[in-house]
């Protein structure tokens, strides 16, 4: 009677075995029996590309690389989410055909692929590079994979793996424009329009929190939320959009705030008021001795912030000690 759990254990170990075999096998099989969807010179010609332009319905976005480096072209050139655009690249070239279906252009409506109908949701992936132009079509989901064809070319294909990527230019923006560790910043300074300043320091590198010159530890304790979230909203920047300065009527700043690091780095800002919009300046930025740190001050931007982060930064002495 003993006997039978184990004889019982054994089958199912090798019935298991076996299923785990075959669906390796089949694997392999789709794996042989499937194609690379880009051909060795369309491959080639992805290093070499100078253009990519995305479109879906009344959607669509144009990045374009300027002396190596990507930017969205209809906010002047800002840099691109790297990430973004790799997990783009990383699509179109590891995609793989599973199979060729129709190439009667009478079924591309149907199947998702034909761009001029009215309300479709095929999306457009244009690419250019200087010695050649193409570009994908994406329609239906079919499974875990996706219908689609090449632009000028009627042959619908099956692909191992679906794409699914924003056409809003925003989206596209490399918004993250400065990250500092706090445990890096060594002293700040915040100084207000009407000449309010309050300063900031720490007892000893790679401390967390900041202390307000001038105040002792009993007014700080308690507070030191108040005081890192007021700094932190700098230092850990992300914009919700960007502008040229040049298109803003800047006015004398309402706030200018400064930190350094212990590695030497020392940043400058300064926030704007224009019509009721808050728009935050890097007006200098020197780098760290050694290593980097993650601040794009290049000075032609300018920086909306929100209603949220304006709060944080704007913060006078009376709102970061407060009363137990």
């Amino acid at each position: 009677m003993r006997k039978k759990p184990l004889i019982f254990t054994v089958v199912l170990t090798a019935v298991l075995a076996a299923l785990a075999l075959n669906m390796r096998d089949q694997d392999r099989v789709v794996d042989l029996s499937s194609r690379n969807l880009l051909s060795p010179m369309q491959t080639k010609q992805l290093v070499e590309l100078e253009r990519i332009s995305l479109q879906r319905g009344e959607g669509q976005v144009e990045l374009a690389r300027h002396e190596g480096n990507w930017g969205v072209v209809s906010h002047a050139g800002f840099p691109v989410q790297q990430e973004r655009l790799a997990a783009l690249m990383h699509a179109v070239r590891g995609a793989r055909v599973i199979e060729e279906k129709t190439d009667d252009p009478e079924h591309h409506a149907r199947l998702g692929l034909d761009m001029t109908v009215p309300d479709s949701e095929a999306l457009q992936v244009a690419l250019h590079s200087p010695s050649l132009d193409f570009g994908l079509i994406y329609g239906d989901r079919v499974g875990s994979g996706q219908l689609a064809r090449f632009i000028d070319n009627d042959q619908v294909l099956l692909l191992n793996r679906p794409l699914s990527i924003s056409v809003n230019p925003h989206d596209w923006l490399a918004l993250n424009v400065i990250d500092i560790p706090m445990q890096q910043l060594a002293t700040a300074r915040w100084t207000h329009a009407d000449g309010e300043t309050l300063e900031f320091d720490k007892a000893a590198e790679g401390d967390y929190n900041l202390r307000l010159l001038g105040s002792d530890d009993v007014q700080q304790s308690g507070n030191e939320r108040w005081i890192n979230s007021m700094v932190l909203a700098l230092i850990n920047l992300t914009a919700q959009n960007v502008a040229l300065r040049d298109d803003l009527s800047l006015a004398e700043p309402m706030l200018t705030m400064q930190v350094t690091t212990w590695s030497g780095a020392e940043l400058t800002a300064s926030l704007h008021d224009i019509d009721g919009r808050y728009w935050l300046l890097i007006d200098s930025y020197t780098p760290p001795e050694e290593g980097e740190l993650n601040v794009y001050a290049d000075p032609r931007w300018a920086y909306q912030i929100g209603i949220g982060q304006l709060e944080n930064l704007n913060k006078r002495q009376a709102d970061i000690l407060r009363s137990p």
